[in-house]
């Protein structure tokens, strides 16, 4: 789970570049404190629904561009 969420971070911070934003900046945008941001970049911390929501509203993307391919990451449910 650790390789996912970090993999997450790293898609969120490539497309909150490509958006213009500066950590800091972004994170105010969004109501997140800045190094609770950053934490969410470097894979330190899993976010909740609504946040994730809030991340694709303020980056005007899917969360097919910020989430990792479920296929590389098949979770067993037994």
């Amino acid at each position: 789970m650790n390789d996912l969420i970090k993999q997450f971070g790293g898609m969120l911070r490539e497309k909150r570049k490509e958006a213009g934003y500066s950590q800091e900046a972004f994170a105010a945008y969004v109501g997140i404190e800045r190094g609770n941001y950053g934490k969410m970049e470097r894979g330190l911390v899993n976010i909740k629904l609504a946040t994730l929501y809030k991340l694709a509203n303020a980056l005007n993307c899917e969360f097919e561009e910020i989430m990792p391919p479920r296929t590389k990451y098949k979770i067993n449910l037994d």
